[in-house]
């Protein structure tokens, strides 16, 4: 497949993919080779994730993509050889471990994203860069209420929650993810605003991201598309996963290509959020798609988001651009996961 006419960058230049490993990553280095880029990703450890190369070079030939060993992404200066020659960056690299601590979850995200910001400021070649945020950074938690959720909205309660005194108990666990992607995002565009970079920058955030990795036996579920394995397996914590939005992981690798390479695509918030989803909802799609199956019943009096997405249009829109009809139906995203299941 080749990239739109009007693509800012040419194919055959070389972006960089950080935390190249990593579910949603692997799917964008993926979605970039087969536009026609070269592709550079860093890894902690390149002969623990040589497979990584392997499959790609199986793929696109030998000489598209490269794996770089980076130790430690939190040293100032880690990425600044790493970056050279790069065109593009994407970062997607993140403290995803749900330490309940904020000052080692929050604090080494935003230094992930300034480090990766810092070195492209020091690559001339380089015009865009993307970060992959989440819809946790601007997400809302209100439920059964109908409200806007706009480009303008960070998710301050998740802070709040994350910085509250100790103790850090895992019960904030998932507020203190929520706090490192919002600061993290809330610290790149405050680089952009005073650093005033020579490149371009855009935010994907998507919400539950359900698809397979490039290679299932290497990588696993992930943590969205772990739950979808709960529930097969009638594990209760499925439970966990709130209600929110679905998108299928290619149409969330595709929008990071789109903020890459699209003109009129700069300084902008992209929300990845394509079919509201529940538990009540979900279930009898998989009961009707697997008779032969059984599942549990979805949580009582479970809720729903009814938030008004400003810019989902915006979203299906930026994938039309790149060939594709527009957001994947859910049902094809949770049969790719779920047949491997069966």
């Amino acid at each position: 497949m080749s990239p739109p006419s009007d693509a800012v960058l040419r194919a055959g230049s070389l972006i960089l993919v950080t935390g190249a490993n990593g579910f949603l990553a692997s799917r964008i280095v993926d979605e970039l080779l087969a536009s026609g880029y070269r592709v550079r990703g860093t890894v902690r450890d390149p002969v623990k994730q040589s497979w990584l190369q392997d499959h790609f070079d199986k793929t696109y030939g030998s000489d598209q993509f490269e794996l770089v060993g980076v130790r430690d992404l939190k040293e100032e200066g880690s990425l600044n050889q790493v970056v050279k020659g790069c065109a593009g960056l994407v970062h997607v690299a993140s403290n995803v471990s749900f330490s309940p601590d904020p000052n080692v979850v929050v604090t080494e995200t935003v230094t992930l994203t300034l480090n990766a910001l810092k070195a492209a400021a020091s690559e001339s070649s380089l015009s865009r860069f993307v970060l992959t945020s989440s819809s946790i950074a601007a997400a809302q938690s209100r439920y059964n209420e109908p409200y806007d959720l706009t480009p303008e909205m960070w998710n301050t309660k998740a802070v709040e929650a994350a910085w509250a005194p100790p103790p850090y108990e895992m019960d904030r666990a998932v507020a203190v993810y929520g706090a490192s992607k919002t600061q993290a995002e809330q610290a790149m565009w405050k680089f952009v605003e005073e650093q005033k970079p020579h490149f371009v920058v855009n935010a994907v955030l998507p919400d539950f991201i359900c698809g397979l990795p490039v290679k299932l036996e290497k990588q696993g579920y992930g943590p969205s598309c772990g739950m979808l394995y709960a529930l097969w397996n009638h594990d209760d914590r499925f439970k966990l996963l709130y209600p929110q939005f679905l998108v299928d992981a290619g149409d969330a690798a595709l929008l990071h290509i789109v903020a890459l390479l699209k003109p009129d695509v700069r300084n902008e918030r992209i929300f990845a959020y394509a079919h509201n989803r529940t538990w009540t909802d979900t279930i009898p799609r998989l009961r009707r798609m697997y008779p032969n199956h059984t599942f549990p019943d979805p949580p009582e009096n479970e809720g729903v988001d009814m938030a008004n997405v400003i810019g989902q249009k915006r979203a299906e829109e930026l994938l039309k651009w790149m060939g594709q009809p527009g957001w994947r139906p859910m049902e094809e995203s949770l049969k790719e996961v779920c047949d491997t299941m069966q």
